[in-house]
């Protein structure tokens, strides 16, 4: 077994580097679909962040600001692929959404407000 390599057994330290090897590439491999997970798990809580807060305008201004040092509006494959987060543009719009859902119980003040004071 591995007389080429000479490697005597799945315990042998010369099996490590074909290990890491191996590990790498399966990390590389799969690291969109963990992203999309990922991805996923954070929609769900800024679903429940707007839900329970019930400030859909104070989630556009922070993704608005967070505009400034991350792309908000990805493409679909770019996302898919680099983002472990939703975009910016998925999050204004969940947020704008839930506002219109729920125009009924917003409060005076809150339909008032500016979407992004520039602050």
């Amino acid at each position: 077994m591995g007389g080429g390599w000479d490697v005597r057994g799945i315990t042998d330290i010369a099996v490590l580097p074909l290990a890491v090897i191996v590990l790498s590439l399966f990390s590389f491999l799969m690291t969109p679909v963990i992203n999309s997970i990922t991805r996923t798990m954070e929609f769900e809580a800024d679903m429940y962040g707007l839900n329970a807060a019930r400030q859909p305008d104070g989630e556009a201004n922070v993704d608005m600001l967070l505009g400034e040092y991350r792309k908000l509006d990805p493409g679909r494959v770019e996302e898919f692929i680099f983002f472990d987060h939703p975009s910016g543009r998925t999050r204004i719009t969940a947020a704008m959404r839930r506002k219109a859902e729920h125009l009924d119980t917003a409060s005076a003040e809150e339909m008032a407000r500016p979407l992004f004071d520039g602050k």
